[in-house]
């Protein structure tokens, strides 16, 4: 790395088996391609999916109501920048086997005695990736807050196999950041508890000596961001390697669910950021990794979903429900405050959070929790309300496709589009 005029999106630091590759910088020139801006190029896509759905009463905004549902509070600060589509689902039952359709639009069971095979189709992001993708690293990341059930799978390819999240956040940290040609220098390096900011540091240093100052303290907000990611793994294995006598083996476990959460999101900040990928997937599964709502210590919260009507029940389950969105909430304003030369991280990525379980106490696939945020989208502050049975879900994801720059004029058992409401 000798002249900053030679740097481009596609520049690695390396060292002792480390690998960073760069975050978008003044110092890198545009392509030279005549009339087509660079934006067009670099638009992402993140898709968040909950195995158990939303609790229906406190998701869906009504009509001529001004009150904010629960579970919308956390996401209040970013009002204008996201859409709650309601009324929108697949046309499909299944229940909690129903539940992988939520990407794919279409749900297959395989019947084997008295078992049910779930079989899938492409799934939104995978379609998306085959597109946006082609130029970076990894075709897409498929990251989850907890270890789920392969039949439970946010992302299935095109030959309908799962592609199954990493729910470890130091396998998914080393996959972003070790050197694929020399991880075994990685991992001894590594093994002596140094950083990956160390592996490369010659590298960094002699980028920094060629960069303007803007763009050294982009670099140096960016390393700031990889590091603190290290620290909270760190501070995870520290609690797995300290004695703990009668402690519950739940406890154990690295982090909690909601934690683990907040750095898989980091990481897809971080993902995003240095172009390594265009396309993520991030799962929320039914159980796993303990929740705390109250200094209350749960397993899960499979029971909750489940609350029949229970007035307590449900409150817990808004409680638990709530900690998801307000960790969406920040993963929005961590976007925000990313530079991605001339806009905002945000405003180049879609997110799309939801669920192909409408009701986890019926088991309904009806009326699924769907919003959508970022990218140019149009976002107005108001949210869009269907009458039920009326707009496929599929018609939002052929809009969203479209507006990504993917010529797709149908998907699943979409009719249209819903251009006019969101395009």
């Amino acid at each position: 790395m000798r002249n900053a005029t030679n740097l481009n999106r596609r520049q690695f630091l390396r060292g002792a088996g480390g690998l960073m590759a760069l975050p978008f910088l003044s110092s890198m020139p545009l392509p030279a391609v005549a009339a087509k801006p660079m934006l067009e190029a670099r638009k992402r896509l993140v898709c968040v999916g909950t195995f158990l759905g939303m609790y229906p009463g406190e998701w869906h905004p009504k009509a001529g109501s001004a009150r904010v549902p629960r579970l919308l509070e956390p996401l209040m600060e970013h009002r204008n920048d996201f859409t709650v589509v309601s009324g929108v689902d697949h046309g499909i039952n299944g229940g909690h086997k129903g539940t992988p359709s939520f990407l794919s639009g279409v749900y297959q069971p395989e019947f084997i005695g008295e078992s049910i095979m779930v079989r899938n189709q492409i799934t939104l992001d995978q379609l998306a990736a085959k597109h946006l993708s082609v130029n970076s690293r990894f075709h897409s990341l498929q990251l989850g807050a907890s270890e789920g059930k392969p039949s439970q799978t946010l992302s299935w390819d095109e030959n309908g196999v799962p592609l199954l999240p990493e729910a470890d956040p130091i396998k998914a940290f080393q996959r972003l950041f070790v050197d694929d040609l020399n991880p075994a220098a990685a991992d001894r390096a590594m093994g002596f508890q140094r950083s990956v900011l160390d592996l490369v540091a010659e590298d960094a240093k002699a980028l920094q000596r060629e960069i303007g100052y803007e763009d050294r303290q982009k670099v140096d907000d960016y390393f700031s961001s990889i590091r603190d990611v290290e620290k909270r793994i760190e501070r995870q294995q520290q609690w797995i390697n300290t004695p703990k006598p009668g402690v519950p083996p739940l406890l154990e476990r690295p982090t909690t669910f909601h934690e683990n959460l907040d750095i898989m999101f980091e990481m897809v900040a971080l993902a995003l950021q240095h172009d390594s990928t265009r396309v993520a997937s991030v799962e929320l599964p039914a159980g796993g990794l303990p929740i705390t709502v109250g200094g209350e210590q749960l397993s899960g919260y499979h029971g909750q979903s489940h609350h029949g009507k229970d007035p307590e029940v449900i409150n817990e389950l808004v409680r638990i429900e709530q900690m998801h969105t307000r960790s969406l909430s920040k993963f929005i304003t961590r976007l925000k405050g990313i530079d991605d030369g001339g806009a905002s991280l945000f405003d180049r990525t879609q997110i799309l959070f939801g669920s192909g379980l409408g009701n986890g106490s019926s088991h309904s696939n009806k009326n699924l929790p769907v919003l959508v945020a970022g990218g140019d989208l149009n976002h107005t502050g108001k949210d869009l309300i269907f009458d039920q049975g009326t707009m496929p879900l599929s018609n939002v994801f052929v809009t969203m496709l479209q507006s990504m720059g993917v010529e797709q004029e149908t998907f699943a058992a979409s009719t249209g589009n819903i251009n006019n409401e969101l395009g």
